[in-house]
């Protein structure tokens, strides 16, 4: 290639590396600013800018005012804004661009639906005043006509402009309930119209403690649901800004929930009363504190509010660390049964030394630390006799590591069907609880002790299973993780899906009745000679796990482990339905 066309080549490379450097890097922002602005009927302002709106539709005007970083109304009623809807009313007016002119001077504005206007929009924006006249929309309905205040010319402007300049006034008012933020909450206290206020103050970051009518530990749950709630609600509907009965809204005798927030200089009280159900719209009349506007909010908000002591207060019945729990004894109707954490599993101590059901033991110490009291029958215990409590029907103990006595509860039946008295002896009072707590605490050895029927094994370590049901013997042989192969009587391929799910199925068996522990008249249980009996074995051609299986009757499948004396009764449905012969597995 000779010099000079090379020298030309470079000329046009460095020409065109200026053009792009030049176009796309410096011109580039300034072409995105002017495509921005494209048609825009005010160029130079961002929705920031306006500090001040008012809406004109028919007699109502509505007078929004930019205060600091929040919008109020101020007409028709003096009240919050709600930033949303504003938000994008001011966005709006900033962007609204001309899609076209119409007719630059117009001699009947009517045709245009412009005399009168649907809306006139005015706003300020730095230091200065602009607006607008909306009219009716355009034949497509996607554009409205309108007129830029102090100028002729009809345009056609986005329809979304009258859209947001017609909201009613409901839309731009702030819909919080009570503003507040729930950690500032410092107190609280419910006055119904009858009957005694309840009062509580925060203790710590979590806690809280009732002060009136009495000084008991708060359910902290409940409290801090309650507040939640309460920060949460949204007013439904506006009623009335002044109204001239109060009786009518039942706001004469209301509910009060006042709010403490803050502390020092910045402490404030807020309050919220709460007038008659509105049965067909699930509502309730509601108003402000020193605030005369009447307001519809969710009747589920008034349910959240508690009315009585027991509302509010602490309802945990058996107060005890579970992490922390290494020894157990429940003393129940059917014997006394002691239990030991040992290297990490639970054991049956006594009445004899066996195996105990994780499971079993991690639901009776979870029904213990969850039991909640539905009422309180005293707040005492110079009584528990009275309940029964001095030879109690279940006691509970639980050590916890490093304590030398035990924490103690202690239950007895109660007159109503439904519930029981429960007690810690020695502190607190005596409460009501569900009478379900009788059984799911009141538990046996035979509710504790570990229920499975083979010994731990591995599903994917059986290599063969055997079937012998009646006087035939089905052999099949893992040939994968879910394939099977029939080799006696025949060959063949099988759904390999169910002699998986029978591996499982007899992996997970547990048993629901010891029948007889010592083996007694397997006869009856038809044991003596099986209905059917399954076999596992390994690579290694060792038994890994086996069950005979007898009759089936009221409700219960018989079993036994061969070699063990034990019978024991399972669901019927726990393995399945057994094959009996080829046909019932070949593909």
């Amino acid at each position: 290639m000779h010099g000079k066309t090379i020298a030309v080549l470079a000329a046009l490379l460095l020409g065109l590396g200026a053009f792009y450097y030049v176009y796309e890097i410096r011109q580039a922002p300034e072409r995105e600013k002017t495509a921005a602005t494209k048609d825009r009927l005010f160029k130079d302002l961002e929705a920031k800018d306006l500090d001040d709106v008012v809406l004109k539709r028919g007699d109502e005007t509505v007078h929004l005012k930019r205060t600091e970083d929040r919008w109020a109304l101020d007409a028709p009623v003096a009240a919050r804004a709600e930033a949303g809807p504003v938000e994008l009313l001011t966005s709006s007016l900033a962007t609204a661009r001309v899609e076209r002119e119409i007719d630059p001077k117009p001699a009947r504005l009517a045709d245009y639906g412009l005399e009168p206007p649907a809306a006139e929009v005015s706003f300020a924006a730095k230091g200065q005043t602009h607006g607008l006249r909306l009219g009716a929309k355009s034949p497509t309905g996607t554009w409205v006509y309108a007129q830029e205040t102090g100028k002729p010319a009809v345009f056609l402007a986005p329809e979304s402009l009258l859209q947001d300049a017609r909201k009613p006034v409901a839309e731009f008012r702030d819909k919080t309930v009570v503003a507040f933020e729930a950690k500032d909450v410092k107190g609280l206290a419910i006055r119904p119209p009858t009957g005694p206020a309840v009062e509580a103050v925060r203790k710590g970051a979590d806690d809280w403690e009732l002060t009136r009518p009495a000084p008991v530990a708060a359910d902290r749950t409940q409290v801090t649901g309650l507040l939640d709630k309460l920060r949460t609600a949204k007013i439904k509907e506006f009623v009335t800004e002044a109204p001239p009965d109060l009786g009518e809204y039942g706001l004469d005798k209301p509910l009060r929930l006042g709010l403490v927030v803050g502390e020092g200089k910045d402490r404030a009280e807020k309050g919220l009363q709460f007038g008659k159900v509105v049965a067909d719209k699930k509502a309730v009349y509601a108003q402000r504190e020193g605030e005369a506007g009447v307001f519809l909010v969710e009747e589920d908000l008034l349910k959240a509010v508690p009315t009585t002591l027991a509302g509010l207060r602490d309802k945990t019945v058996f107060p005890f660390d579970r992490a922390k729990a290494e020894r157990i004894e429940v003393d129940g109707p059917q014997g006394t049964v002691n239990l030991a954490l040992e290297s990490g599993a639970w054991k049956i101590t006594a009445p004899a030394a066996l195996k105990a059901d994780e499971g079993a033991v991690s639901d009776l110490l979870w029904k213990a630390r969850d039991l909640r009291a539905t009422d309180w029958v005293a707040d005492d215990q110079k009584r528990l006799s009275t309940f029964g409590l001095d030879r109690p029907q279940v006691r509970l103990s639980i050590w916890e590591q490093g304590g030398k006595d035990p924490k103690v509860l202690v239950l007895a039946p109660a007159k109503e069907k439904d519930r029981a008295y429960a007690a810690v002896p020695g502190s607190g009072p005596v409460v009501s609880v569900a009478a379900s707590a009788l059984s799911d605490l009141g538990r046996s050895a035979l509710d504790l002790r570990d229920k499975t029927l083979e010994r731990s094994f591995e599903a994917k370590d059986v290599n063969r299973v055997q079937i012998q049901k009646g006087d035939q013997t089905l052999t099949l042989d893992r040939a994968g993780e879910d394939d099977w192969t029939l080799r006696a009587p025949k060959t063949g391929k099988v759904r390999g899906g169910r002699v998986t799910d029978l591996v499982w199925a007899l992996r997970n068996l547990r048993w629901k009745e010891l029948v007889a522990e010592q083996g007694w008249d397997a006869a009856r249980y038809g044991l003596d000679r099986p209905v059917a009996t399954i076999t596992f074995l390994g690579k290694d051609g060792k038994t890994v796990a086996a069950l005979a299986v007898g009759k089936t009757e009221g409700g219960h499948t018989y079993v036994r482990v061969p070699g063990e004396p034990a019978l024991y009764a399972i669901d019927p449905t726990g393995l399945g339905e057994l094959p009996g012969s080829p046909d019932e597995l070949l593909l």
